[in-house]
């Protein structure tokens, strides 16, 4: 999976880097640099792999990406969790 692959995919799919890449959780910027040749991170690439076998759609991946956004709000504030204990005697 070459980085010019991957833009010419996206291009012939008319889609922008945020469209195509966010669908992986890839911002622009760092599509962008991964379009320009920066190694792709090793679990967007297994994404990404998936994704163009077929194997996960669209669905599957806003499905991930909906759980995590859950994930996250479910998750204690760690920050606010180590200022009390730093500050605690």
């Amino acid at each position: 999976m070459h980085s010019d692959d991957l833009r010419d995919l996206r291009l012939n799919r008319n889609e922008s880097q945020t469209e195509f890449w966010g669908r992986f959780g890839v911002n622009q910027r760092t599509a962008s640099r991964i379009e320009r040749g920066q190694p792709i991170p090793p679990a967007v690439a297994i994404l990404v792999r998936l994704y163009l076998d077929g194997v996960i759609g669209d669905a599957d991946l806003d499905r991930a990406q909906r759980r995590f956004k859950i994930a996250l709000q479910a998750r204690p504030n760690t920050a606010a969790l180590t200022v009390v204990r730093a500050s605690a005697p």
